[in-house]
């Protein structure tokens, strides 16, 4: 019975072994992943041609939203319907214009945390509450919208929503990739920081999509108020 319960330990303090093994490697390996995930992209945003170009949007945008007056409005639709429009265009510039967005194009660094944060905000402020609860409204057959231009480009902006909608799926997938549990040499933190780059001007390159898109439904809105 003695040799049995020694013979009993040992296996036990063998399993308990590569137990500790196994937990010590993958502790190691994730702190070489969250070293690696450090790696910033540097950037001077601000002068970033892209970014320039999405506060522009966002300019003409509230321009556009600016210049409805509902008192001095005679135009074909009708006059609550025209304020619904414009209260969701002030909600898409405002979602778009959003907290995170400002906050990650005022820095000078860029890192993948910063990428994700901005690929959520993306799909939630724009995506969801901008283009689908708001944008995607305009063209629906019981609207109460009567609009030759609008009805003339349901397809051109039907397709142009679905083109939004999809980026958010590429995003998610390419952010993916960015992941790696390789040991931190300087070949994978390159890696991760070309990956970071990459993944920051896709993100940039949905928003800008996005405003270009607003845009055109924003310069629509202030053509049927002009008549």
């Amino acid at each position: 019975m003695e040799f049995l319960r020694q013979y009993l330990k040992i296996i036990t303090y063998s399993v308990l072994g590569i137990i500790f093994a196994f937990s010590s490697f993958y502790f190691f390996a994730n702190c070489y992943h969250y070293l690696e995930l450090r790696r910033d992209y540097v950037a001077d945003i601000d002068n970033l041609p892209i970014v320039g170009k999405i506060n522009e949007n966002l300019k003409d945008i509230d321009n556009n939203i600016k210049a409805f007056d509902v008192n001095k409005y005679k135009g074909s639709i009708p006059a609550n319907i025209m304020m619904r429009i414009e209260s969701n265009l002030k909600v898409c510039s405002n979602n778009i214009n959003n907290d995170i967005y400002k906050e990650i194009i005022a820095k000078d660094r860029v890192s993948i945390v910063d990428v994700y944060n901005l690929r959520e905000s993306y799909e939630n402020n724009i995506l969801n509450t901008c283009v689908v609860n708001g944008i995607n409204w305009l063209i629906l057959d019981n609207n109460g919208i009567n609009s030759d231009t609008l009805n003339a480009n349901k397809t051109l902006i039907s397709a142009n929503i679905d083109l939004l909608l999809e980026k958010t799926t590429y995003l998610k997938k390419d952010l993916l990739n960015n992941s790696s549990y390789y040991y931190n040499t300087n070949i994978a933190a390159n890696s991760v920081k070309d990956n970071t780059k990459d993944g920051f001007y896709e993100v940039l390159d949905a928003y800008k999509s996005a405003t270009d898109f607003i845009l055109y439904i924003s310069n629509w809105f202030k053509m049927e108020m002009e008549g």
